[in-house]
């Protein structure tokens, strides 16, 4: 059910985002709390950002000149189910995908190219910007 004052939200397919794995062990091995790299895609330079939540891994996207900015849940095994405000999708989708429309697929692709192109090792990260 919908309500006037409630935004639109839209919930994307599970991945696992298994790639994640070894930065993330080298972090709660070291005692340290974030890590953060930059990926391009489309036509933006996005900072993502793997926390080490309290309830258990957490990625964190952002593309500041194009204002999308969203935190994803994971699992202890690193599957999500992403869940973003429409606006926050039609945003991203238009980004990686000029002229397309929205659809499931180019996020899940952004989501595991940026699994692809994390860093393996803790050293080639730095701390998250507030």
């Amino acid at each position: 059910m919908f309500t006037a004052d409630r935004p639109r939200t839209v919930t994307l397919p599970p991945v696992v985002l298994g790639g994640l794995r070894p930065l993330y062990r080298q972090m709660v091995r070291n005692n340290v709390s974030s890590a953060s790299f930059e990926h391009t895609a489309g036509r933006a330079v996005f900072e993502v950002c793997l926390i080490a939540g309290e309830h258990g891994p957490e990625l964190q996207v952002r593309a500041r000149d194009f204002g999308i900015g969203f935190t994803l849940g994971m699992t202890t095994h690193f599957r999500i189910a992403p869940v973003m405000s429409d606006a926050q999708y039609r945003a991203l989708c238009a980004v990686l995908a000029p002229g397309a429309e929205p659809a499931p697929g180019i996020v899940l692709e952004f989501l595991q190219q940026v699994v692809v192109q994390s860093p393996a090792v803790l050293a080639r990260t730095h701390a998250c910007a507030a």
